[in-house]
């Protein structure tokens, strides 16, 4: 029994992209929001246990000098929620259909755009905004010789709404793949080959699933609602590319674990006390 209809397929070949709305449950979300604090604290407490900026974290200070966490990666081997949602047949059931075979997990971050409303010290950060540039992400996986036909998605943990930097996408697109350069926070499609005021933005209710195809252009403006706007990005390459496992985030893994266990025994043996928590948003 197929999962998408035709006029669903159709309109993803068209545009590129393709929104389910409240796959998720209230229910999941709100478990999934519970995670999202937890994978917080523990990436930020270790750091601060160890002195040093995780590897994973994208943390840095916006123009009128919040402190803005704006992703995570890598995710799944800190949570067996995540990873088990990463496997959910919700998840994989459309890929597949769209793949027309297997598809399988090649990358997953957690995108935060999460202000602190307190300042955690004792870091250098950078000074920018949590903005994502005008790109498709095989301008990124080209570098592993990924193929074209991968396939990006997006489940939300929070409502996109216009004023939390919702994904932002250019409908059609990924029809062939465009020419990027690199700017200071990233790649960037050459400003002469799209129009860079057009693009649409994606806003839907939590628990909303997105995907989109590797070569659409999208990207997204900052967060201006001063709560989070958390989704869980996954990335798939079909079966048969036969690329391996983990060959993008698993020496992050590698590297990261230790400093995360370490800070564990920290913690059991009283040479450190938790001092993050993550933040209540009225």
């Amino acid at each position: 029994m197929s999962i998408l209809s035709d006029e669903q397929r159709a309109f993803f070949d068209d545009n590129g992209y393709l929104v389910l709305e409240s796959v998720f449950d209230d229910a999941e979300v709100a478990a999934m929001q519970d995670e999202a604090d937890y994978i917080l604290e523990l990436i930020l407490n270790s750091s601060l246990a160890n002195q040093r900026v995780s590897g994973r974290l994208d943390w840095r200070r916006n123009g009128s000098g919040t402190q803005i966490v704006r992703k995570i990666q890598p995710i799944n081997d800190m949570s067996l929620l995540f990873s088990r949602v990463s496997a959910d047949e919700r998840i994989l059931g459309p890929m597949r259909e769209i793949m027309g075979e297997d598809p399988v997990l090649m990358e997953e971050k957690l995108n935060y755009k999460q202000p602190l409303p307190e300042a955690v010290d004792g870091f250098e950060l950078r000074d920018m905004e949590d903005s994502f540039p005008i790109h498709n992400d095989w301008a990124y996986y080209c570098a592993q010789d990924y193929p074209q036909t991968i396939l990006s998605s997006a489940l939300l943990l929070d409502d996109c709404t216009p004023a939390n930097g919702p994904l932002r996408i250019w409908p059609g697109s990924h029809k062939k793949h465009l020419e990027h350069e690199t700017v200071d926070y990233g790649l960037q499609v050459l400003p002469h080959l799209v129009d860079f005021d057009g693009g649409m933005d994606m806003l839907a209710p939590a628990g909303s699933f997105m995907l989109f195809h590797t070569l659409v252009v999208h990207n997204s403006h900052p967060n201006s609602s001063g709560a989070p706007r958390r989704i869980m990005i996954y990335s798939h390459y079909p079966e048969s590319a036969n690329k391996g496992i983990d060959v993008r985030n698993g020496p992050g893994r590698l590297y990261e674990g230790p400093f995360e266990r370490e800070y564990m025994r920290m913690k059991e043996r009283g040479q450190y006390v938790d001092t993050f928590r993550a933040p209540v948003y009225g």
